[in-house]
């Protein structure tokens, strides 16, 4: 009998020894790019990156952030808040990175260090004129204008630049074409008395090929509230153009509203956006104005608000399933109980629009006496509330006080402190934005 076969058939083998492992194969590169690119996250991929130095330099290739972003629309985690003063002498403005506790806290450390929220990169221009005032922020960018020296309409036409404080990219864009201009008649002065105009970031291009192009484009609009309608444009950085947006006829905001409702420029001034349109609430009258950032139209919706809110009171937020959710709280708390409701807006068989409640949250902060707290700003699904113990945001105007910023989600209605700042800006005007993204070695360059 051979020895294979006295063993059993197994050549060289000895009986009852293990089989000797099979050397490791390495996994092709390819293969590996494929694996991470499916993770849902940038927070994942960072934990993937502190795996081993092969996938750090992987992840953190441009090509592979392009398209994991490309196939994600990861907006990135919660970072911190950015607050601006609207008194232009610049205290209160600035980046408030999440602190701990926050999972985010050690990533919003490493941005807060490696970016510049003074904008400083940006041109200075001329000596007399009036310097940059941030006006939105979004996908990263910041929005940001300036009146020129001795410029005509200056606080209604201003300068206007989208920057990047993390990779310090900026660009400028051209003026509103004079045609276009002389459209726009009649313009009423609300945002804090300091400019006559309103412009902000659209979304984040769906179909932007993102590995073909070094940072995604831009849509940046321009508004003003006329005397009988919404003057409005869009620039687009794919072409370089500006182009008028048509408005409904004999559109006519309410100028003499009750005293027991918020002024005029708190609606004006509260922007809202959920999944691909900008809104502006007036609970009063129960309109929406409609801004559509894909058909490029503005529009006017009906939707009766529950009685008791003003428009301070109110945030509109992306709900899951492409729905438009609402946070609200009332002016008066009974029994010392703040809550804070959250709605969608459903519409009946009818075709008429409604606010449906779907859940109320208790909140801990008494509201027997006055309200320490109030509404600050909404973005991807959270809502971003201010906590004084000095005075509410509504009664300190643009005085600069401390403060504690937390934030609910729309998932899972907990509520999640984020940071102690030095605030300024009222709850009426839109100078509190939510800042969402990744650490500098995960981040590209959105300009």
């Amino acid at each position: 009998m051979a020895r294979g076969e006295a063993c059993g058939g197994d050549a060289g083998k000895v009986k009852g020894e293990a089989p000797a492992p099979e050397p490791a194969r390495e996994i092709p590169d390819e293969i590996t790019d494929e694996i991470l690119l499916r993770l849902p996250s940038r927070s994942e991929l960072a934990r993937a990156a502190a795996a081993s130095a092969g996938f750090r330099a992987l992840v953190s290739s441009p090509r592979f952030l392009r398209r994991h972003r490309t196939l994600h629309r990861d907006p990135g985690a919660l970072l911190g808040v950015f607050t601006s003063s609207l008194t232009g002498d610049g205290e209160g403005t600035g980046f408030h990175p999440a602190e701990p506790p926050h999972p985010a806290a050690a990533a919003a450390r490493a941005v807060a260090a490696a970016a510049d929220f003074s904008f400083s990169f940006l041109p200075s221009g001329t000596p007399s004129a009036e310097g940059w005032m941030v006006r939105d922020c979004r996908d990263g960018r910041f929005l940001l204008d300036r009146v020129a020296a001795g410029a005509e309409r200056g606080a209604v036409f201003t300068e206007l630049a989208v920057c990047d404080p993390l990779s310090r990219r900026y660009a400028l864009l051209p003026p509103i074409p004079e045609d276009l201009a002389a459209t726009v008649d009649g313009v009423l002065n609300v945002f804090g008395g300091r400019r006559a105009c309103e412009p902000f970031l659209g979304p984040a291009d769906a179909d932007v090929d993102a590995e073909a192009a070094e940072s995604p484009p831009f849509t940046v609009f321009w508004t003003a509230r006329c005397q009988r309608k919404m003057a409005a444009f869009a620039f687009t950085s794919r072409d370089g153009r500006w182009r008028a947006l048509p408005s409904p006829e004999c559109f006519i905001w309410r100028r003499h509203r009750s005293p027991f409702s918020c002024p005029m420029n708190t609606v004006w001034n509260r922007r809202h956006y959920a999944h691909g349109r900008f809104y502006w609430v007036d609970c009063l009258t129960n309109r929406w104005l409609v801004l559509d950032a894909r058909a490029m139209e503005v529009s006017l919706a009906v939707i009766p608000s529950p009685a008791g809110y003003w428009e301070e009171h109110v945030a509109v937020v992306e709900a899951p399933g492409g729905e438009v959710g609402v946070f609200a709280h009332d002016f008066h708390h009974p029994g010392g109980k703040a809550d804070l409701h959250y709605y969608t807006i459903v519409q009946d068989a009818g075709g008429a629009q409604r606010w449906q409640l779907e859940k109320t949250i208790p909140l801990p902060w008494p509201g027997a006496c006055h309200r320490p707290f109030c509404v600050r700003g909404a973005a991807n699904g959270c809502l971003i509330i201010e906590v004084s113990e000095e005075m509410p945001a509504f009664m300190a105007s643009h005085r600069v006080r401390d403060a504690e910023l937390f934030k609910i989600d729309v998932k899972s209605f907990q509520l999640e402190k984020i940071c102690q700042a030095r605030c300024a800006g009222g709850a009426a005007g839109q100078c509190c934005w939510p800042y969402f993204g990744f650490p500098p070695s995960l981040s590209l360059p959105t300009v």
